[in-house]
């Protein structure tokens, strides 16, 4: 769920995007063809894999991004010494967010996997959610967990010739993507068909971006950070604008924005703003919980509801059933 340390982690193999080499994980890796999908229908009851973020109540916001910035800082430019206020300032919109929204404040470890097995068809899918502590500080031992559960997993469903399908939310995408990467050297074998990330934070989004331009860090070399696993056949990835957590991913094969449909609602109700001036309150209330950071971080699994009262109607967003859902039954 949110942007971690590099440092936290061990030194890995050369495919780990948390190596602190001068080389970009993307030009490090060997990258080879990602084998084609095996149907799910003909290959049997697929096993879908799930793996969640941090969780927000215990652990907050804002060091593990600090921490995070400045290591990829480090990483491209050999600067230690950074001013933080530059990146206090942008973190002032997120806590204000997350103090007023209190729908999420605290989720039970599974969140992902039961509200997925809510909207698959039942009995055609077998769920195995990998556990972990969701606390940041403790990924370094979780990532040999989710390594090794994964491998276990697969070989569990090779056996019995079923496809392999792994969907992951926020912080657990990180660790997914490394260690997949891990096991596309260690074990080879490992096939993922099908790897779906919701509001994944493997690439720095747009809100603080322009903190790495500052350091002459440009967008391209952040991309080029990340490189799509080996032994995935498709990646789909999920993000949204107003999720300040997530960004599209240019190693993915597809990138969905799920909130661009908002930009027209946000200009209506402005507009209503200004032509009512009595409307301002409900207008910044509006504008709030349809910007609404955590609330769009969240969307992915549990989705996104708000009642404008400018415009006196509602505007919802679904997306774990339309789009997840029917891409794991694809």
């Amino acid at each position: 769920m949110l942007l971690l340390s590099l440092a936290l982690f061990p030194r890995l193999s050369s495919a780990s995007c948390f190596d602190t080499a001068a080389v970009a994980c993307a030009a490090a890796m060997d990258v080879q063809a990602a084998p084609e999908p095996v149907p799910a229908r003909a290959a049997g009851k697929p096993v879908v894999i799930t793996i969640v973020g941090v969780d927000f109540a215990e652990i907050g916001i804002g060091k593990l991004e600090l921490a995070y910035f400045k290591q990829i800082i480090e990483h491209y430019t050999g600067m230690h010494a950074l001013d933080n206020s530059i990146f206090e300032e942008k973190m002032q919109a997120v806590r204000a967010d997350i103090e007023g929204n209190e729908a999420y404040s605290k989720l039970p470890d599974n969140y992902l996997d039961s509200r997925l097995a809510a909207v698959l068809p039942p009995g055609m899918y077998d769920i195995a959610p990998i556990r972990w502590s969701r606390d940041p500080d403790e990924s370094a031992a979780a990532l040999p967990l989710v390594e090794a559960e994964i491998r276990r997993i697969f070989r569990a469903a090779k056996a019995e010739g079923r496809p392999v399908y792994l969907v992951a939310h926020s912080w657990g995408t990180i660790l997914s993507h490394t260690a997949l990467h891990r096991l596309a050297k260690r074990a080879p074998e490992v096939k993922i068909d099908k790897f779906i990330t919701l509001g994944s934070p493997l690439v720095p989004s747009s809100w603080w971006l322009e903190l790495f331009l500052k350091y002459q860090i440009k967008e391209g070399q952040l991309q080029g950070y990340v490189a799509k696993p080996a032994n995935v056949a498709q990646w789909l990835n999920l993000w949204a604008n107003n999720d300040f957590f997530s960004n599209q991913i240019q190693a993915a094969d597809r990138n969905l924005l799920v909130d661009g449909d908002t930009k027209p609602l946000e200009a209506q109700v402005k507009r209503a703003a200004e032509l009512d001036h009595s409307l301002r309150p409900a207008a910044l209330r509006d504008l709030f919980f349809l910007k609404s950071i955590k609330g769009w971080h969240f969307s992915y699994i549990m989705d996104f509801q708000v009642f404008l009262k400018t415009l006196k109607k509602g505007y919802e967003r679904s997306l774990l059933g339309p789009i997840v859902a029917k891409e794991l039954a694809y």
